[in-house]
């Protein structure tokens, strides 16, 4: 109907057709607006059915990419799944125990360099002192320091205020 110029002669053949069909003679105006909605169905026919092509196409190509699975049972599917996401569980829980390795690792090593750098000030008296072993453990023997002497021998003497003579100083746990 696009192509066609419309004219009187072609709005008179469009009444005649309706009054045949339907009994009903149609006045002018309402041929015109016949005219023009089977005019705008028509365009709004083919942009519907060129929408509808592209969507079948668009629908192949999905169609055409996915790979159904269909499993005998739950427990099947469950597996399927499970298998699926078993990697990335394993690498979660590695990176956890490295991760917890590591933590560990750092919190000793923090501790043995606080431990050292105290190490200066016992190295001279280990060095000096005299190790004994009793009863599964190591002690440094220290002995009184000698108050009229002038200088004190480090490692091998302690300044104490009560009676004792000795002072053991365990060095560790108990020895297997």
């Amino acid at each position: 109907m696009n192509n066609e110029i419309v004219n009187k002669s072609f709005l008179t053949r469009l009444k005649g057709v309706y009054q045949a069909k339907y009994g009903i003679e149609m006045d002018e105006w309402s041929a015109m607006v016949l005219y023009e909605i089977c005019e705008n169905f028509e365009d709004n026919n083919k942009v519907a059915e060129n929408t509808i092509k592209e969507i079948e196409k668009a629908s192949n190509l999905i169609k055409g990419q996915l790979k159904p699975i269909h499993f005998a049972n739950e427990g099947q599917a469950y597996n399927y799944g499970f298998g699926k996401s078993i990697p990335y569980a394993v690498a979660i829980l590695v990176i956890g125990i490295i991760f917890s390795f590591i933590t560990i690792d750092i919190l000793e090593y923090r501790e043995l360099k606080s431990t050292t750098a105290n190490f200066r000030n016992y190295k001279v008296l280990i060095q000096h002192g005299v190790i004994e072993e009793q009863k599964g453990h190591l002690f440094l023997i220290l002995n009184r320091h000698n108050e009229k002497a002038d200088s004190v021998n480090v490692g091998k003497e302690f300044f104490l205020t009560k009676d004792n003579e000795t002072v053991w100083i365990p060095l560790g746990p108990k020895m297997p």
